[in-house]
């Protein structure tokens, strides 16, 4: 999932950003739609489908969900719901 990092306090850092006391990780809205809250893909019964995070995981009616191995679009499932 694509984040922004923002520095809680000016540099120089006393550590790598990979330090969570000195960044916030702030989830970028969903790629396809724009539902804000963050959105990962996920793999259901073998097909990539993009999940929304604020949304107790429901599938983004929006994306295209694809075949996990190969990566092809399965244009006929879209808006499949999560299990």
């Amino acid at each position: 999932m694509p984040v922004t990092l923002v520095v809680s306090h000016p540099a120089p850092l006393s550590a790598p950003l990979s330090r969570s006391d000195d960044a916030v990780v702030v989830p970028s809205p969903c790629q396809a739609c724009g539902v804000p809250g963050g959105a990962h893909w996920a793999k259901i019964d073998g097909t990539g489908v993009l999940v929304h995070n604020a949304r107790g995981q429901e599938c983004c009616p929006v994306a295209v969900p694809f075949d996990w191995e190969t990566g092809k679009p399965l244009a006929a499932l879209a808006g499949a719901v999560a299990a």
